[in-house]
């Protein structure tokens, strides 16, 4: 199963049916920091619906190598981090991430998405990597502005969050500013 070591005590793994108790009480403990960001944050989120996700990523692995991993610190998760909307033809995804509250301001999503984005650009050859936020979580957006990612644009009322449509803030970053290399 996958796994990648970040630092000592912070590692990313691909979720196994077993992580669903946890990973309901995590998503339950931070329904109220989740639910203005994240359209699957319901009141009911359960262990179906976890037991679902969990299936959906392994699908996807075996699939095409998309992936949506735990991150993991001290053997406990703490959030997830992952990208979708690969388009192999094009060479590009997004990349989308959430961590619970008591772990906000440490720098780990920052460093989760730096090997992410090496993995993307580095083994998966993609050309380009886009992050997408709600305009107004100011914490999220923090994280491309950080790493570099260039502001693209707004796209406005792009997603349905607890019957409120948000505008999106897009950053994007291509392979040849990742590192200043020229490929």
């Amino acid at each position: 199963m996958f796994s990648y070591q970040i630092e000592k005590g912070l590692r990313l793994n691909l979720p196994e049916l077993r992580h669903a108790d946890e990973l309901v009480r995590l998503v339950q403990l931070n329904m109220e920091h989740l639910k203005p960001w994240m359209p699957w944050a319901v009141e009911d989120y359960s262990q179906e619906h976890a037991r679902q996700w969990i299936r959906r990523t392994l699908d996807e692995f075996a699939q095409d190598g998309r992936f949506n991993a735990l991150i993991l610190l001290d053997d406990k998760i703490v959030g997830t981090i992952g990208f979708h909307d690969l388009d192999t033809a094009n060479r590009r995804a997004a990349i989308g991430y959430w961590i619970d509250k008591g772990h906000e301001g440490k720098g780990i999503i920052t460093r989760c998405c730096r090997v992410l984005i090496d993995y993307l650009f580095d083994t998966m050859k993609l050309n380009r990597v886009q992050i997408n936020c709600n305009v107004e979580n100011v914490r999220s957006r923090a994280i491309p502005e950080k790493l570099g990612f260039r502001f693209e644009g707004t796209l406005r009322e792009m997603e349905l969050v607890n019957g409120r449509f948000g505008d999106w803030a897009i950053y994007g970053m291509l392979r040849s500013e990742w590192k200043g290399t020229d490929e």
